[in-house]
């Protein structure tokens, strides 16, 4: 075995290559020509059984104590949170940073993250490279702090180069929903019915914000009774909104409505035009939209199918 009077600087910077791993070694030797750092990765391996564990941390204390007084980190300062840079970063502005980086540099940074911004931007590599992160995230115990503060420091420099934060919309279940919204409710459906049978996936998103009248009119009991009973629903809009359904439908609604209001209501009677009928029913939309935007109601509670469907559903 050898002792630290038996290696060449060669040596010592094979065994350093060997400690830090490809990734960090190549932020830290960046200024090696490519055929020499291969040679030196080389060089590594077959020294790796050659040296005792004790010598090659002499190796590594003493390469770190040399780099940190050098000239060129005294200048740079080191805050308590040195990657508090990366907080700053949108998605978009993180993923540009961080894609091109080794899984183990890419691991390290993103464990300084919250777990929300850390899945967004494993959701965008390839299941290849989310697993080597993964495994590298495990294993980032064994990097010497001063390796963390040179790739600290080194990613905050590459940040000078990333565009800067804009805002514009990639489209999405939200904006499909936004365009199905405007159009009369015949029309939309055909899109959704489009989408069930080429992008179910895209169906699922938009049924996160989009309701159709049949939803409101099939909410569940209890909701129902809450939603029709708001004052802000005009009793004369709410007419015209059920004047294609069955009287019985239209008494059941009514049955939702407090006492007064109830006596008040009066089925529309004679002739209304598609265009009348469909503002009406936008217009009770945009309330239920309202509320479920202000939080007051959950989506996922009014597409919910109603206690009694379910039991017959039970019993079948």
């Amino acid at each position: 075995m050898k002792t630290l009077e038996d290696l060449t600087g060669y040596d010592k910077a094979a065994i350093i290559f060997d400690i830090l791993g490809d990734s960090l070694a190549l932020n830290m030797f960046k200024d090696i020509p490519e055929p020499e750092f291969y040679e030196l990765r080389n060089h590594a391996k077959n020294l790796r059984n050659d040296v005792p564990t004790s010598v090659k941390k002499e190796v590594l204390e003493d390469y770190y104590f040399k780099m940190l007084s050098g000239e060129k980190y005294k200048e740079e300062s080191t805050s308590e949170n040195m990657f508090e840079f990366l907080e700053v970063l949108d998605d978009e502005q993180l993923y540009a940073l961080l894609s091109p980086e080794k899984p183990r540099v890419i691991a390290l940074a993103l464990e300084q993250l919250d777990n929300e911004k850390r899945m967004t931007f494993l959701s965008k590599v390839d299941t290849e490279k989310q697993n080597k992160i993964v495994i590298a995230t495990g294993e980032l115990n064994d990097i010497p702090l001063e390796a963390i503060i040179f790739t600290a420091k080194e990613l905050k420099k590459k940040t000078a180069f990333l565009p800067e934060s804009v805002q514009f919309s990639r489209g999405g279940g939200r904006s499909v929903s936004d365009m199905l919204g405007k159009m009369p409710e015949d029309e939309a459906m055909q899109y959704l019915d489009q989408m069930k049978i080429n992008n179910p996936d895209l169906l699922t998103e938009v049924k996160k914000y989009f309701l159709l009248f049949d939803d409101i009119m099939n909410m569940p009991e209890d909701l129902a009774a809450t939603f029709w009973g708001d004052p802000d629903i005009d009793l004369e809009v709410m007419a015209k909104s059920l004047k294609e359904f069955e009287a019985e439908t239209v008494e059941k609604i009514q049955g939702y409505l407090p006492g007064k209001k109830q006596a008040m209501f009066t089925p529309h009677e004679g002739a209304l035009s598609k265009r009348e009928i469909d503002e009406a029913k936008g217009a009770i939309k945009n309330i239920l939209q309202g509320k479920i935007d202000s939080g007051d109601i959950n989506i996922e509670d009014v597409l919910a199918s109603p206690e009694i469907e379910e039991e017959e559903g039970a019993e079948n």
